[in-house]
Order: C-alpha cells, then sequence, then structure tokens
C-alpha cells in the first residue's frame, strides 16, 4: 500500500489481484464486510447497512485496546467503480461524537490489464490538523492491516 498525504487528505493506493466487482461486493454485501473490513485482530458488528445513494451504516470495530463505533452516510455509490461517503466516529447508540472530526471518503476501484484492480481511497478531512491527528492515531497501519484481510477474502475466493 501507498499513502499519501495532500493537506488535508490521505490517499491510500493498493493493487489487488482480483475483480473490481470482487471488491465492490466486499465493500457492499454485510456478511463480507463484516469478514474484513477492521485491523488483524479486530472483529466488525454491523447493526445498520444500507450501502446505496442515499442510505447509510451503523458498526462497531471491536478490539483488543477497545471497541470504536462508526456512522456511515453513503453519497454516492457506483457499481463496481465508486463508493462516496461521509464517516463519523460514534457512540454505541449510533450518536455522532460532534468532538471528532468527520471524514469524506472516496473508494476508486480501477481494473488493470494484468488481471489486478487498484483500489484507492481518499479521506478527506475538515483541515491539515485533524489528517495529522487521523496519522497519529495510526490510521497507516491500521489501513495496511484492514487492506490485508482484504486481500485475503477477495484473492482467494
Amino acid at each position: 500500500m501507498s499513502i499519501q498525504i495532500d493537506e488535508n487528505k490521505i490517499i491510500f493506493t493498493r493493487d489487488f489481484k482480483a475483480t473490481a466487482q470482487k471488491i465492490f461486493n466486499a465493500y457492499t454485501d454485510q456478511s463480507l464486510f463484516e469478514k474484513w473490513f477492521h485491523p488483524q485482530g479486530a472483529t466488525t458488528e454491523v447493526y445498520k447497512f444500507d450501502v446505496q445513494t442515499g442510505g447509510g451504516a451503523f458498526f462497531a470495530i471491536r478490539a483488543p485496546q477497545g471497541t470504536s463505533y462508526t456512522v456511515t452516510q453513503y453519497n454516492d455509490v457506483v457499481e463496481p467503480q465508486k463508493i462516496d461517503y461521509n464517516d463519523y466516529f460514534a457512540d454505541k447508540d449510533g450518536n455522532i461524537d460532534e468532538k471528532m472530526a468527520g471524514m469524506h471518503n472516496i473508494i476508486h476501484l480501477t481494473e488493470n490489464d494484468d488481471g489486478t484492480t487498484t483500489l484507492q481511497s481518499t479521506a478527506e478531512l475538515p483541515d491539515p490538523k485533524a489528517a495529522q491527528q487521523l496519522l497519529d492515531m495510526g490510521v497507516e497501519e491500521g489501513m495496511n492491516s484492514t487492506f490485508d484481510n482484504l486481500a485475503r477474502l477477495v484473492e482467494n475466493n
């Protein structure tokens, strides 16, 4: 995985030995999403999952160091190339944590001639300080670990 910082944006890029459709399905099928969308050693529990333009999700990631809750609002979902969404830290009841910056994320999937698909995930935060806070919280390590889970899911099926 490569990571690029551009002011208030963190851009993650990784190639997978899978079709764009398989990766898209991993993001949009609840049973698949729960299998990979967390760092290694953690689990994901979904309470609401409606991945479509105008839809939303609410889930928990349970890790040894604690549980985090996320509320997601989907802006634009285009199968199988794009998922544009906002996500927010939340409490256990799904109330958005106003003290933490929300993130605008765009997932782009591009199939390559060699049978791989490039996933580019852009996380846009309100300002460079919020982006740095996320980096300081270990987002790069977490994304690497999470994308390793995704690779195992889509490349072996």
